[in-house]
């Protein structure tokens, strides 16, 4: 989460101006603890925050062991689908995304540790590519 956030806050359009306003949500507006200690103080909950443009869902364990069972989580990532102009994942972040249904007919990846878990597997039309080159 960390690295995202750092990349796009440091975007600047053309004319030098920031480009991009890098907001966190978590489903309360409470801190998270992610994965070996980093704790990131929300600027918002899903109930509210403002109407976004980019929505990039996180991965590690909390998204591939927690919030993939989190129906709260997945009805929201849902709506934020059909308001933002672009959605996407970073690493096991792509599993909720096919959790919630967005990844059908679809081509996706996620972490290669994740590739052959049978849970995975089982999305439907998702197909889990092992390397994809850019």
């Amino acid at each position: 989460m960390q690295d995202q956030f750092e990349v796009f806050s440091l975007t600047i359009s053309k004319n030098k101006d920031k480009a991009i306003h890098v907001k966190t949500i978590s489903k309360n507006g409470k801190m998270v603890s992610a994965r070996n200690g980093l704790k990131v103080q929300p600027d918002y909950s899903f109930a509210n925050h403002p109407s976004l443009d980019i929505v990039i869902i996180p991965g590690g364990n909390g998204a591939e062991e927690i919030e993939i069972h989190n129906k709260q989580t997945i009805k929201w990532i849902r709506k934020q689908n059909k308001n933002a102009s672009f959605m996407t994942s970073v690493c096991t972040g792509a599993l909720l995304l096919a959790e919630a249904d967005l990844l059908n007919v679809k081509k996706a990846t996620t972490h290669w540790m994740d590739i052959p878990r049978p849970r995975y597997l089982s999305f439907g039309m998702l197909n889990l590519l092992m390397r994809v080159d850019f």
